[in-house]
């Protein structure tokens, strides 16, 4: 499977009113190269298209085309650490104000989208069927474990995995 460009979807710039968060969560080279590969919508309940380019993780909704976030990582050596992200704060184009919210998302997408992993949805709706509403506008049917690009499985984390701190 190749890697997905910024070519391969209708993309828009993310604008001027934006803001930089931090972010401090650290990948191996095998989950880099994954996370590298990014996601090509394939049926409308992708919500995202996310590539990468330049040493950052683009991710843009699937309809509208506008970037939401930029995340920025630094190679390591031994892994790559993700430090910060660009956020957009355009209110007609996304309404989050949030930047913790925003860091818990773009560590959720990468989880459930780019490295396929089953994670818990980033939110303090207390009505499930809310909550459930919420993370299919977010991820549509890779929730339910299907994936774009051919895999349709969500991966649970291997036992080796479980002692790593997740940040």
């Amino acid at each position: 499977m190749s890697n997905a460009k910024p070519t391969d979807w209708k993309t828009e710039d993310i604008p001027p009113q934006r803001m930089t968060i931090l972010l401090d969560r650290t990948y191996s080279p095998e989950e880099m190269a994954r996370i590298q590969t990014g996601l090509v919508p394939e049926q409308m309940e992708d919500k995202w298209f996310i590539y990468w380019k330049d040493g950052a993780l683009f991710f843009h909704r699937s309809w509208t085309g506008f970037c939401i976030y930029i995340a920025r990582f630094a190679d390591e050596g031994d892994g790559w650490k993700m430090l910060q992200a660009d956020v957009n704060r355009d209110p007609e184009q996304y309404t989050g104000m949030s930047g913790e919210r925003d860091a818990e998302m773009i560590s959720y997408l990468v989880d459930v989208l780019l490295l396929h992993r089953n994670a818990a949805f980033p939110s303090n709706e207390l009505s499930s069927e809310k909550s459930a509403l919420m993370n299919w506008s977010q991820v549509g049917r890779a929730m339910l474990g299907q994936h774009p690009n051919g895999d349709g499985t969500a991966q649970q984390d291997s036992p080796a995995d479980a002692d790593k701190p997740r940040r």
